[in-house]
């Protein structure tokens, strides 16, 4: 994929997720990320199979849908992690698109964990770690104002680790598609409220937002 692609899936996947007014070096950023991940997927998986093209700029697009809904509540992220990054999908995004976040991304396979930490390098970015560990075992309790993840795990799963991440009055954001309900069995002893389901643009399913609060 050349550079000239790659700019072109950013500035379509900016104004899609309505992003359109992001500064030029933002875009410039972004399509050398895009850039690193088409080069690095014919040698690693690092996103599903089909078009390449198609595939990414849905992935930028469903991490800034997220970003969006996140920030359309008033939520402002400062100390975020981002939970299974695997090839920075949000996490990577949301810090190129919003540099004053200092993000953590979690990530426990080596291939994928590699790769984060040399586009990182490569793009020049600070604040912005990658750990190559479970996030329950590597991060100390209460550590976040907000956790994000793209298919890392079902909500029965994420939630207890999200809880066990946040501070008091954090949030949790993640995408699901249809069925996604039936996930939240057992949740009803957790401290972890949800707060928002609002509908993605296209039809990519939904952004979920949940709360820490205090357990009565």
């Amino acid at each position: 994929m050349s550079g000239t692609d790659s700019a072109k899936i950013a500035e379509s996947a900016l104004r899609r997720a309505g992003f359109e007014g992001a500064a030029p070096e933002t875009v410039e950023t972004l399509a050398r990320y895009l850039h690193e991940v088409g080069y690095w997927s014919g040698k690693v998986h690092l996103v599903g199979k089909g078009r390449l093209g198609s595939s990414l700029e849905l992935l930028v697009l469903d991490s800034l849908a997220l970003l969006g809904a996140v920030e359309a509540r008033g939520i402002a992220a400062e100390k975020a992690a981002d939970v299974g990054s695997g090839a920075g999908f949000p996490g990577l995004v949301w810090k190129i698109v919003r540099p004053g976040i200092e993000m953590t991304l979690f990530e426990r396979r080596l291939k994928p964990q590699i790769f984060l930490e040399r586009t990182i390098m490569k793009l020049g970015l600070g604040g912005i770690a990658v750990v190559g560990d479970d996030a329950g075992n590597a991060a100390e309790p209460g550590t976040f104002d907000i956790v994000t993840s793209k298919a890392a795990g079902r909500l029965d799963e994420m939630l207890p680790l999200a809880e066990r991440l946040l501070s008091p009055g954090g949030t949790y954001a993640t995408l699901k598609g249809r069925g996604w309900e039936r996930e939240l069995a057992g949740n009803s002893q957790s401290s972890m409220r949800m707060e928002a389901a609002i509908e993605l643009p296209e039809k990519r399913g939904a952004a979920l937002i949940f709360r820490k609060t205090p357990k009565e």
